[in-house]
């Protein structure tokens, strides 16, 4: 009998109820706790109810480390012992349920001794007979899924051993072990040799430890290192609240968080190793064998690490480790590595590896300067975690962070970042509830509800209307057809609509709060409307439900007055009254559709198309759908492919995912019980093919060949076990192409295609563009090449099994390698790796699906080699600076929807944004009058511009308008429309507030306030023009006339000026010529003596600003006393306090004399200099020519569909940056003098985000603040005088190392973009090496533009981009607008959202 008491002997059959298992990938004994004996269950209840009047609650420092008392968890009381403690914070284990919990004093109570007297109520039990297959004996994802399962599963088991010492119980478990056997993710061992391993690491410290006799006596010695013991990792639950310590950052998918409670008992560990390894001169010997070995490592700063073996490198006797208590990793001597001894793994490991809560890269990834952002906020600190949940597969904690005050970092990073998942939970007020909700799951449908494919109705049927073109990728081939690289993922809040698992309907998360404010904005504009004749098949219909207000299309009529139309946000179809129809206004028409349809993927048979599912598998789709809606949980959608049907309705073929649970997954068992019957496949034809994971997880090793590489950071490759597959598909590819090229066959087809290779083979393809030349993407391999169309053949919709086997090439890039690397590097990895194997370490899984991955080869590790070989960890360190810098001051995303107040119904007064002077905004206030919604402008100014019109008479001018009569002494109320300066501000009456908005509303009407094109304008000429930042429409005068057709206008009834295109200019129609203007401008009277704008400095211009409200937003009393040519002289009050400028006395005299002689010897001297060196006044360019080709990146955006790129792999750069490293050192710098510098001056600024300089160039002026371009770089930015400093004569050796871009092909005088246009350029670029050719080069006033065309990833961008480019002839279709449902659904298959 054992010697553990009333508990089962060695050689025994039991029965064990398992209650917990012990999960870790690291851990390789399978470890769990169970329930032998259950005739004791009445003593066990029986003290649970006991227990729970405990003893005396813990006072402060009260208990120890192995004390027994209790402990209370959710209001009840357990058994328990101390395992550490750190003030009033515990770490207790909970003896009864074989669990560590973290706990305060005051859930701690002493327990009687009874309490104590029966033995735990769970065992602690190791799984006999099996170990990991894997090389670094951990487990798979996959076994850890499936080892979770067996948690409350009560099993026949034979006691194998009984390990008294240590309590522990070998058990065998037949049908656990022959299933983990079988489904090849365990190996088995005999009893004897498992013995042996499990004996081997229990020894004792005695054999381990020496003594310090002989550690003299064995110096010099060899030592190995060992897997006697693992790393022990408890595991937190969820929503776990603690105090964390984050000592690393790599990402924020990867930040390593080290619970605080535990800070002294590392510091103890920390001095336990340093005192064993320190005086240990041995040579350790290390292998590629041992990787994943645990070990102690020193670091750089000589302190000893507890550490597992990632890499060894023996050539270079170096190695690379992972300091587990930390995350960090380290490369080190061999000279610098130990064995850990037994005691050191007591310590389990309490530093987690983490994830953002709520982030996502929205499918680009991360660039430098957002994790060195991410860095500022948390690395090093101390920061309150909250652990929401753990991802097995993805072996983190997901994580929300609250910071000083408590904030919530992950708000703060991802509204900073623009990476913010949001769900907005209000958004449900406005979802269709009874159709998700209402209805029972009935195979019967309602009625009036459109079947799932389209049914065909007696009658016309609209079709065409339907919300589908945009959600196919008939719309961008192109584009598309690249992007089907591997399963797309995103982000849905609810399934809106389900007819059933063949046919419902999602919404993205993303644009949640986009459309809940076009909700809003729709009910008040069509509350109280009436019903108007000739309503188009784009409409806004009232739900007969709940009369709310929906964006609708109008699919059918029918005789009565009644008509279907489908709600194209939800997707749920009605028949409805024709008198609840309205016209859609088109402020309403930006936003793409909201809803996509999807069908399930068939778990047992993805290659079906639509499947009869059982009603218990319908049942358990709604269920998972309403569960995952009540609890505001967000789904994970992945698409494995796009079908359409006869009559082109699209369908997604996808699996939703909660972060528990797939429900393909978890409906593989129905499907199983009772196969479904497949439909017609004939019915439907893929638009993309099938694509497949593979059961590729993260942390496991895949044998894989490179097939094709871009470059280090985007290649393919196929799985080494799929070759079979492969062949057998090239084979049959091969078979069929020969059959179909002996028969005539239709000249055009869609994007799937089979195409030639150059090996004259024929294999599977995707078309990704046809002009001006046909590009394919072969989809099992990677390549994408210029194709002949004779080397082109359809997939004939037969071709079931070739259609349906999945892509072979996975997307893959070298993990740990900068994304920035020189083309030196991607050639010799390409020359070196193509058509090659290699052993793949899956290290991460990007949203798009890309595989991060270490790539080995025998005992090479080829993204160490590269990184060795090109000095690319040093090459980072110099490029650093210059990767912050890409400064990427990014402009905020395009906003698909805005609000009323942040639209023309405040009729916002424009300002110069063009110049980088401070934005006056002053608005026309509304509190007396409300503008009627009508008026009111959208941000796309594409849907106001009607037809272009000529007109060759004389413009007017500014002396055609009407005078105002204002006299000495007048006294009214104003407002301050716009201000530069107590010298130069326009005040608006406020007794014509009525006037101003009545003239705004009827510019920007398009039947009264019609544009008419002009192309002949002079300066002086009085026009309309809009306003770039609220596209509207205002009366201006041309101030100016610019290069390359643009003109400086000041809008005369607000005072500011703008620089703008000609094609933003139009006549004034004669109505506007009668009213005069509405600002005037004004001097303050008590500045006016100083009659220099020079002498008002920064500090004395921003107090009056500040004091008369320079937005408009205070009513003053102004006094009129005398006019000085165009400029009135006032005085302004404010509720009776007269308001004045104060200026400084410095400013007006010093030693030298009279400010005015000072200025004009300080001008003086400068134009002296400039005549003996000209040069100095501008920066050089680079020699940029025609026909010039360069691989570069782009580093800035531009507003206007420009941008500015930088050679990939400048010298000169390096060059640059080396030299600005050394401008801190300068003991005087010289600061510039803003009122001597003239604009276009050449300096050294700080950038405020990192604090480093750079090379700029005076844009702008505004007192002591200037407005900046970094000239290597083409971002801008405003900074401060002192924060500006005069250029050094090496520094201007340099030409500029960024230089402006424009698309070639796209004339702005013929048309304009698309509002998305930016966003789709940046995402099709950012981060990307691109190919470019200049076509043009324009030179003027010392600036260039260079016409380019790109090539990024074998696909031409331009081509790409005149999807987005709009005719200025063409009038918006509604229908078009309203159903383009956001493209990045279709899109970016491979984009995570």
């Amino acid at each position: 009998m054992s010697s553990i008491q009333e508990f089962p002997s060695r050689g025994s059959d039991v029965m064990i109820l398992i209650t917990r298992v012990n999960l870790h990938p690291l851990c390789v004994l399978v470890e769990f706790w169970g329930k032998f004996s259950q005739e004791r269950t009445a003593d066990y209840q029986s003290l649970a109810k006991d227990i729970q009047s405990p003893g005396k609650i813990f006072q402060e420092n009260e208990g120890n480390p192995g004390d027994q008392c209790l402990a209370q968890m959710d209001g009840t009381w357990y058994r328990s012992r101390i395992v550490s403690r750190n003030g009033s914070k515990y770490t207790v284990f909970l003896t009864d349920m074989g669990m560590t919990y973290n706990t305060t004093t005051r859930n701690l109570a002493w327990g009687r001794k009874e309490h104590f007297i029966l033995p735990p109520e769970v065992e602690f039990c190791v799984l006999a007979n099996v170990l990991p297959v894997s090389m670094q004996n951990r487990w798979s994802p996959m076994a850890l899924e499936f080892l979770k399962t067996l948690t409350g599963k009560s099993l026949k088991a034979y006691v194998q051993d009984v390990m008294v010492l240590h309590r522990m119980f070998l058990l065998h478990i037949p049908c656990i072990s022959k299933q983990m056997y079988e489904m090849g993710f365990a190996r088995n061992l005999s009893a004897d040799r498992f013995q042996e391993f499990v004996l081997m690491s229990l020894k004792s410290n005695s054999e381990t430890e020496v003594s310090t006799d002989t550690k003299q006596s064995s110096m010099g010695a060899c030592e190995r290192l060992h897997k006697q013991e693992m790393f022990m990792y408890p595991e937190l639950q969820a929503r776990t609240v603690e105090a964390v310590i984050v000592t690393e950052v790599t990402s924020p998918q990867r930040i390593f968080c080290q619970l605080k409670v535990f800070s002294q008992e590392l510091k103890k560990l920390s001095e336990q190793l340093t005192q064993c390894c320190d005086g240990r001169m041995t040579t350790c010997i290390v292998g590629p064998e041992m990787i994943g070995y645990p070990c102690a490592a020193r670091g750089a700063d000589g302190k000893w690490y507890r550490s597992v073996l990632q890499q060894v490198f023996p050539s270079n006797k170096v190695v690379e480790v992972l300091n587990v208590d930390f995350g960090t990793k380290q490369i080190v001597q061999v000279e610098n590595v130990r064995p850990l001894s037994a005691d050191l793994f007591r310590m389990p490991v309490v530093t987690y590896m983490c994830s953002l809560h709520g982030i996502e890269d929205r499918g680009v990834g991360w660039t430098n300067a957002q994790i060195d952002y991410l860095k500022t906020l948390l690395l090093y600190k101390t920061v309150i975690a909250k652990f929401e949940y753990q991802s097995i597969s993805e072996g983190v904690y997901y994580v929300t962070l609250y910071g000083e005050e408590s904030v919530n970092i992950n708000n703060l990073f991802g509204s900073k970042q623009s990476c913010l998942l949001e769900c907005e939970k209000s958004l449900q007020d406005y979802a269709i509830q009874s159709t998700l909700y209402g209805r029972q799951h009935s195979a019967q449908p309602d009625r009036h509800q459109m079947k799932g494919g389209g049914k065909e109705r007696d009658g016309k049927e609209s079709t065409k209307a339907l919300p589908v073109e945009d959600l196919s990728l008939n719309s961008s081939h192109v584009a598309a057809v690249h992007h089907v690289s591997n399963p797309s993922e995103f982000w849905i809040q609810t399934v809106s609509y389900i007819e059933s698992p063949n046919d419902f309907w999602c919404q993205l998360v993303h644009s949640a709060g986009h459309l809940k404010m076009l909700m809003h904005d729709m009910q008040a504009h069509y509350s109280g409307s009436v019903f108007e004749p000739l309503v188009g098949t784009a409409c806004v219909a009232r739900h007969p439900d709940n009369k709310m207000w929906y964006r609708a299309l109008v699919i059918h009529k029918h005789e009565t007055p009644h008509v279907d139309v489908l709600f194209i946000d939800y997707g749920q179809t009605e028949t409805i009254s024709l008198f609840d129809l309205r016209s859609i206004c088109k402020e309403f028409l930006t936003l793409p559709g909201q809803a996509f349809r999807c069908s399930l993927l068939n778990p047992v048979d993805p290659t079906s198309a639509i499947n009869d599912w059982n009603e218990e598998a319908i049942a358990r789709f709604h269920t998972f759908v309403e569960n995952a809606a009540s609890n505001f949980v967000i789904l994970k959608c992945t698409i494995y492919a796009v079908m359409y049907n006869k009559q082109k309705i699209v369908f997604n073929v996808v699996d939703l995912e909660t972060p528990f649970e797939s429900i393909c997954t978890s409906m593989v068992n129905l499907v199983k019980s009772v196969p479904p019957k497949k439909a017609s496949w004939s019915s439907f034809s893929l638009d993309t093919y099938y694509y497949s994971t593979h059961n590729v997880k993260t942390g496991t090793e895949e044998e894989v060949t490179v097939t094709h590489v871009n470059n280090v950071n985007h290649f393919y490759c196929q799985l080494e076990r799929n070759v079979e597959v492969i062949e057998d598909l090239k084979m049959k590819v091969n078979s069929l192409c020969g059959q179909l090229e002996t028969i005539k066959l239709p000249s055009i087809f869609g994007t799937l295609c089979f195409a030639k290779y150059t090996d004259g083979q024929w294999y599977r393809g995707q078309i990704k563009a046809t002009k001006p030349s046909i590009l394919v993407h072969f989809v099992d391999y990677g390549d994408t090449i210029e194709v002949n169309k004779s080397d082109l053949l359809p997939v004939p919709r037969e071709a079931n099994y070739i259609m349906s086997v999945p892509v072979q090439a996975l997307v893959c890039a070298l993990s740990d390698v900068p994304n920035n690397v020189c083309s030196e590097v991607n050639n010799w990895f390409e020359t070196n790796a193509t058509e090659c194997k290699f052993q793949a370490l899956v290290v991460a899984r990007e949203p798009d699906g890309k595989l991060l991955v270490e790539l080995y080869q025998r005992n090479i590790q080829v993204n160490a080699k590269i990184k060795k070989m090109f000095r690319i960890e040093i090459i980072s360190v110099l490029k650093s600076q210059q990767v912050k810098n890409e400064a990427k001051i990014r402009n905020a995303p395009l906003e698909l929807y805005k609000p009323p107040h942040q639209r023309q119904s405040c009729v916002k007064e424009p300002s110069n944004a063009q110049d980088g002077s401070e934005e006056s905004r002053a608005q026309v206030k509304s509190k007396n009058k409300n503008v009627p919604k009508e008026t009111q402008q959208f941000s796309n100014p594409q849907l106001s511009n009607l037809a272009p019109q000529t007109n060759t008479d004389k413009l007017p001018n500014l002396a055609d308008l009407p005078s105002k009569t204002i006299t000495p002494g007048l006294v009214a109320d104003v407002y301050i429309s716009h201000c530069n300066s107590p010298l130069s501000f326009f005040v608006q009456f406020v007794s014509e507030e009525d006037e101003i908005f009545s003239i705004v509303e009827k510019l920007n009407d398009p039947l009264l306030g019609q544009k008419t094109d002009i192309t002949d304008v002079q300066s002086g000429n009085l026009v309309q023009a809009e306003f770039t930042d609220d596209s509207s429409w205002y009366r201006a005068v041309v101030r100016e006339m610019h290069a390359k057709g643009m003109v400086l206008v000041e809008f005369v009834d607000f005072g500011n000026t703008a620089i703008i295109p000609l094609s933003k200019i139009g006549r004034l129609h004669e109505r506007f010529l009668q009213l005069p203007i509405y600002s005037t401008h004004c001097m303050l009277s008590n500045a006016a003596p100083l009659r220099k704008e020079e002498f008002l400095n920064g500090e004395v211009v921003s107090a009056f600003k500040t004091a008369v409200g320079s937005n408009g937003e205070k009513q003053l009393t102004c006094r009129f006393v005398r006019q000085s040519r165009s400029v009135w002289e006032v005085s302004l009050e404010e509720e009776g306090m007269e308001v004045v400028c104060k200026v400084p006395v410095k400013s007006l005299t010093d030693d030298s004399g009279n400010a005015n002689d000072k200025c004009e010897q300080v001008k003086e001297e400068l134009d002296q200099k400039l005549l003996q060196n000209p040069c100095c006044l501008y920066f050089s360019h680079q020699d940029l020519q025609e026909g010039q080709q360069l691989d570069v990146y782009i580093t800035a955006p531009n507003d206007d569909q420009t941008f500015w790129c930088q050679a990939a792999d400048s010298k000169e750069l390096d060059k640059i940056t080396l030299s600005l490293s050394e401008f801190d050192k300068v003991e005087d710098p010289r600061h510039i003098d803003t009122t001597t510098f003239p604009l276009g001056s050449p300096c050294i600024a700080l950038f405020s985000k990192d604090q480093h300089w750079y090379r700029a160039e005076v844009i702008d002026k505004d007192g002591d603040e200037l407005s900046v371009l970094f000239v290597d770089y083409g971002n801008q930015s405003k900074v401060k005088a002192a924060d500006v400093k005069e250029i050094t004569p090496v520094l201007m050796e340099s030409p500029t190392q960024a230089f402006l871009c424009e698309l070639e092909g796209f004339d702005s005088s013929n048309g304009s973009w698309d509002y998305s246009a930016a966003e789709e350029l940046s995402a099709l670029t950012t981060d990307k090496l691109l190919q470019l050719t200049i076509t043009r080069v324009i030179r003027e006033a010392q600036k260039i533009r260079c016409f380019v065309q790109i090539e990024c990833e074998g696909q031409v961008i331009n081509e790409v981009m005149k999807c987005w480019w709009k005719s200025c002839m063409t009038e918006p279709d509604p229908v078009a607008l309203i159903t383009k449902v956001d493209s990045s659904i279709t899109y970016y298959l491979g984009s995570a959202f």
